[in-house]
């Protein structure tokens, strides 16, 4: 234990290019409090740079010498601005530890939030890079979700901050994951990334963060998952010019799908993963194949 029980922290989180730094400084600046990043008080002691979308090795050492650092401040209350999650030498998204948290003594989290384009827009400006929008979208998710957690789990306030103020609900972040049938030859050309669109005359209301794909007859199974960046609706004509680099499918095929419909609508597919064993419906307490799609939670399937 390295934090002295009289400490309170208030931790600013979110993931980079979201705005929390302009945020927590804000936040500094009405409640008179000192400002302190996490990232900065770890690289003092490593002189490595810590970042989002960096594969971080040694993660748990680091979080040891960052109590180390926060030991020796000597204000009661402060901000502390930083990470809940990063990126591991796997490729991974991972929870730092409960522990280190707990030994922060947390009076109140704030997680930072925006639309993932807002904020691979801004990297891009800020930056002059082009970040992963599914990447994005999926760190911000488990952000949220872990935040949440650590919430409940401590007792203590979680306040999400948009636009540089406390909101109720985001609808980016209140996501569900739906099981999609999906034809075999499409479902592989998913996959394979060779298909980027999975197109529908209808898209589910909620938003989505995950597509279990269900590769229908002859195959009958769960074959993989896929990210969903977002959904676009629109004129079926402006929506085939902005997709048909990686529509997967002909002009043909497309007019024909959409040939009684003047709105065309798709989910746009992030990283995907192809399971080493398919799973059947029934394996998961599924007895009939969904006719167009099913929400589902979590499913822990390869």
């Amino acid at each position: 234990m390295y934090m002295r029980e009289v400490s309170e922290v208030r931790l600013i989180c979110g993931v980079h290019g979201v705005g929390k730094t302009v945020f927590a400084k804000k936040l500094c600046q009405k409640l008179l409090l000192e400002y302190y990043s996490a990232s900065e008080l770890i690289r003092k002691r490593t002189n490595c740079e810590i970042s989002d979308y960096k594969k971080v090795q040694h993660l748990s050492d680091n979080q040891e010498l960052l109590l180390e650092a926060l030991s020796e401040i000597n204000n009661f209350q402060y901000v502390l601005d930083g990470h809940l999650c990063l990126i591991n030498t796997h490729n991974k998204i991972e929870r730092i530890s409960y522990g280190t948290f707990k030994a922060m003594n947390i009076e109140s989290i704030y997680l930072v939030v925006d639309a993932p384009e807002k904020i691979q827009d801004r990297l891009k400006r800020r930056d002059k890079q082009i970040r992963n929008l599914g990447l994005i979208a999926s760190f911000q998710q488990e952000e949220f979700a872990y935040a949440k957690y650590l919430a409940e789990k401590m007792h203590i306030p979680l306040k999400i901050i948009c636009d540089n103020k406390e909101v109720g609900e985001c609808s980016f972040l209140e996501k569900e994951n739906i099981i999609l049938p999906i034809k075999p030859v499409f479902a592989d050309a998913i996959l394979s990334r060779e298909k980027k669109y999975e197109y529908r005359k209808q898209l589910c209301k909620k938003e989505i963060n995950k597509i279990y794909i269900y590769a229908t007859a002859p195959v009958k199974m769960i074959i993989g998952e896929a990210e969903v960046v977002s959904k676009l609706s629109m004129d079926k004509e402006k929506l085939w010019q902005e997709t048909q680099m990686y529509a997967g499918i002909t002009k043909k095929f497309y007019d024909q799908y959409f040939e009684f419909q003047d709105c065309a609508c798709a989910y746009r597919i992030g990283g995907v993963k192809r399971y080493g064993v398919p799973v059947t419906l029934k394996n998961i307490g599924i007895e009939y194949a969904p006719q167009s799609f099913i929400y589902v939670g979590e499913l822990e399937l390869c």
